[in-house]
This record gives C-alpha cells, structure tokens and sequence, in this order.
C-alpha cells in the first residue's frame, strides 16, 4: 500500500512488501489514526497499522493455528473497522470459516462466522455496530448479529 502526498506530489511512504491487496482489503478508523490491511498472498494476514508510525504494525490477526503450531493466514478479500467499537471483520478466502471479528486490542477471534464458506468477498457494517452484511462467491448475502457487549 502506498501513500502519497497529494500537496507535494509524490509518494511519502508505503507499507505491505510484496503483497497484493484488494480493493475491499483496506479501512481506515474513524478517527483517521488507524488503518487495516488484509493480507495477500504472502500469509500476512489482518493488520493493523498506526499512521504515525509505519515501520511496521501494532496489531497482527492470526486467522488460524494448524495442528503442527504453523501460523496460516489465508487471502483476506475485506475488512473493515466496527464503529465505535475495538474490533475489526474480516473476510478471505477459507474452506472453512471466510469470515471472522477481532479484537484490535489483543488480536484474538472474538466471532467465527460458519455460515459463510468458501469465499467471503466483501463485507459492510452498519452505522450503528450491529449488524454485518457479508458477501460470498456464491452471490448469496449473509446478514449476522454483531452487538457484542464487553
């Protein structure tokens, strides 16, 4: 992902690597300090970056722990910050669960979504946190519940 200085430009900074992501793959935080990544074809997951300090990010998702303790991080297609809340959604491509929530705190799963298999390829939130709409390779739209109380 590139940056550009739009006064000067010119690029001013980047951040991914050799990665690809995708056109939903990428949210910026209400209150402009934060960005989230899905990660490409390189494993690298959901990440969260802080904008005044890119070097590298402050918060990495893991998706899943295979049995031999290998971290596996499929494509991740969307993502998307929940307002007012410390979590993100994110949706990739898996077999068998495409699309979870964390927690931007510590990184961990709060929710698996099962019914969304195969392919989740874009995701919304509503205005008021409490409902997620997930698109997935079959055409089909998958409301769910998401008022979480912590």
């Amino acid at each position: 992902m590139r940056f550009w200085d739009v006064r000067a430009n010119r690029l001013s900074t980047s951040i991914g690597g050799k990665t690809s992501i995708s056109g939903d793959g990428v949210d910026v935080s209400r209150n402009n300090n934060y960005v989230v990544t899905g990660g490409g074809t390189l494993g690298e997951g959901v990440q969260m970056w802080d904008f005044r300090n890119l070097d590298r990010p402050v918060q990495k998702m893991i998706w899943n722990v295979a049995q031999s303790g290998e971290i596996v991080n499929p494509v991740v297609n969307a993502v998307r910050f929940v307002p007012g809340q410390n979590l993100v959604l994110a949706g990739c491509s898996d077999e068998n669960v495409s699309a979870k929530c964390f927690d931007t705190l510590s990184g961990e799963i709060v929710e698996e979504f099962h019914r969304i298999a195969g392919n989740c390829f874009t995701l919304d939130v509503s205005p008021d946190s409490t409902l997620a709409c997930f698109g997935d390779a079959q055409g089909a739209i998958h409301f769910e519940n998401i008022n979480y109380s912590f």
